[in-house]
């Protein structure tokens, strides 16, 4: 974004129009309740007038019901137009001049001492007109240094004032005026940077189902494959040791082809996020060792191994920028690394495997408690390989270096399991994690 205009540069240049019409939909609204705001306002210290100067009282209330009154109910008209859409800050910079200009006038006519305070007036305008119109930032400063060119003029030549009033009055509204301009600023940009950051995701969004239909396009096309195969050889397989040689030669090319489809995305996410390299595998291959300890089956631990290995192909929909981050993450940002559980369980739904593989990357962030994402399961609702998982990812992560801190160690990943077991770990795997680790002298390679 251009430092002072805030409008988008370069190749992001495009984001403009789209973003006024995305500004635009749920201003109109806020603007219609800030014209009968500062409608009502205007008519109110229409009482105030009345009381400090009752001589001067008609020509401020001329000011007041038929001029300034008028102009913000034509704004509040106009809203309901296709012109408002298309001049929206220009016209809520004539409101925001209009108003303050209105307060000039009545500085002018009011007798002093009066007319010493009407100034205060003119800083209720600047928060009405910095903050509560969805008036832009330049448009909201240019608005703001014209009424303190017009109140100068007004306090020294048309109106002169006290030195010593002139000074306090000018230190407190010239003040006001750079607060609002901060505040205006901030507001713009956070409404620019969010819209940015949820396009973003959304091109993050399309690459991932790109890729997505092409890796199920794979998947497809191997499914295809392999039934044409095992169709052709359970046609020969009664008495012909040939045709079991060439069902074995099958599966094996099958398993190939399917270790090939987990190292491929294997290799997408580490891409992605070269500070996690490794990562995905040494996960994997502690959950064998930790299911090893347990007495699973080979056929099982297998299952584990190629889940493990994959348990992060959600973080393909995360942007690159986030995943690579040195500091803390915002609310925003961690809500978007919660979410690749389910987009990992979205690219591998309808991959065919004897093991749940999906539902194993689906829950390897659930705790026993139910304090996990995405779903909350607790106990017996997370499957075991899915809590396995879930302890091997827990002592990887604090025992490896990350971009935003070092390498915690390894003991005190070991103390973290200990400390939680049977709270938000499952207290089986914890006690097999700890005595491969502590017994066995496992380590991490």
């Amino acid at each position: 974004m251009h430092p002072l205009t805030l409008k988008f540069m370069g190749e992001w240049a495009y984001l403009e129009k789209p973003f006024l019409r995305d500004y635009y939909k749920p201003s109109v609204t806020q603007i219609r309740l800030m014209m009968i705001l500062g409608s009502a306002l205007y008519v109110a210290f229409g009482v105030l007038d009345a009381v400090l100067m009752p001589k001067h009282v008609f020509s401020i209330w001329m000011i007041r019901f038929l001029v300034v009154g008028p102009g913000l109910a034509l704004v509040l008209g106009l809203s309901s137009t296709r012109l408002f859409e298309k001049y929206l800050q220009p016209i809520l910079a004539f409101a925001y001049i209009l108003a303050g200009s209105g307060i000039i006038a009545m500085i002018v006519i009011a007798p002093p001492p009066v007319s010493y305070g009407y100034y205060a007036g003119l800083m209720l305008t600047f928060a009405w007109g910095y903050t509560l119109i969805r008036l832009f930032f330049t448009w909201a400063a240019f608005a703001g240094w014209l009424q303190v060119i017009l109140y100068e003029i007004a306090s020294v030549w048309v109106n002169p004032q006290p030195f010593d009033i002139f000074i306090g009055n000018n230190f407190f509204f010239i003040s006001a005026n750079i607060v609002g301009m901060v505040a205006c600023y901030s507001i713009e940009y956070y409404a620019r940077n969010d819209y940015f950051m949820k396009r973003q995701v959304e091109q993050e969004k399309e690459n991932v189902n790109r890729i997505n239909e092409e890796l199920e396009e794979r998947v497809r096309k191997r499914t295809e494959d392999f039934q044409i195969v095992n169709k052709a050889l359970l046609e020969e397989v009664a008495g012909h040791e040939e045709a079991k040689e060439k069902l074995q030669e099958a599966l094996e090319r099958l398993k190939k082809s399917m270790s090939v489809t987990i190292q491929v995305m294997v290799s997408a996410v580490e891409a992605r996020d070269p500070y996690t390299a490794g990562h995905q595998i040494r996960v994997a291959n502690l959950a064998c060792a930790i299911a090893e300890e347990m007495g699973f089956t080979q056929e099982k631990i297998e299952g584990i191994r190629l889940a493990g290995s994959i348990h992060d192909i959600g973080k393909l929909s995360i942007p690159a920028e986030i995943l690579t981050k040195p500091t803390k993450l915002t609310n925003l940002e961690y809500s978007l690394i919660k979410e690749h559980s389910t987009s990992g369980y979205e690219m591998l739904k309808h991959v065919e495997s004897p093991m749940p593989l999906a539902e194993m990357v689906y829950q390897h962030h659930e705790r026993i408690d139910g304090s996990g994402y995405p779903r909350k399961l607790k106990g017996d609702q997370i499957l075991m390989e899915a809590r396995i998982l879930a302890v091997s990812d827990v002592v990887e992560s604090i025992a490896s270096h990350r971009p935003y801190r070092p390498s915690l160690g390894i003991e005190f990943a070991l103390e973290e399991i200990e400390k939680n077991k049977g709270i938000i770990y499952d207290g089986v795997v914890a006690d097999a994690c700890l005595r491969l680790f502590r017994e066995k002298k496992y380590q991490l390679p």
